[in-house]
């Protein structure tokens, strides 16, 4: 591939993609191995975009919970992180070293009702481990861990409303 300041290693949920970005003047060129994609990206709102994608078109809600962004599409919740390529190849290069949590505080991605913790203080955590959920705008939303962690403490009550960005539970 080319250019290492236009290469990026990107998470999708659980799945790793090495890609090439390059802008162009009808939006961005994203190349993944033999794949090439036209994507053109346009706000229209604070949280919310447009992607148009080789010609589909979709909006998604974004918002960010500790390193990584959580994207809302078609009803659905995907996690996202993106790192530069030499920053990602020296990760794993050192191991867990250079692993650690980006923030530590867990927030809310959006305002809703609290249905459930699924954990206390003291719990060990895994990635992926479904922590809050949140009943927003009649759609579950399961709040996973981004980390493996303990938990230190947890703010969120079943029952009660939130609001976008409350602290829902701290990591250690």
């Amino acid at each position: 591939m080319g250019d290492l300041r236009n290469r990026f290693v990107v998470s999708v949920d659980d799945e790793e993609f090495d890609i090439e970005l390059t802008r162009r003047a009808e939006g961005y060129l994203v190349v993944n191995g033999d794949s090439r994609y036209l994507v053109y990206v346009d706000q229209l709102s604070d949280k919310k975009f447009l992607f148009k994608i080789n010609e589909r078109a979709s909006e998604v809600d974004i918002s960010r919970n500790g390193g990584s962004l959580e994207i809302f599409l078609e009803g659905k919740e995907v996690n996202v992180r993106a790192e530069p390529y030499d920053l990602a190849e020296l990760r794993k290069r050192a191991g867990s070293a250079l692993d650690g949590p980006e923030d530590k505080i867990i927030k809310a991605p959006m305002p809703g009702l609290v249905l459930s913790t699924a954990v206390a203080p003291g719990d060990n955590v895994a990635k992926g481990q479904t922590l809050v959920i949140i009943e927003a705008m009649k759609m579950e939303n399961m709040i996973k861990a981004p980390y493996d962690a303990i938990v230190k403490e947890v703010f969120a009550d079943p029952g009660n409303a939130v609001d976008k960005n409350e602290k829902l539970l701290e990591l250690e």
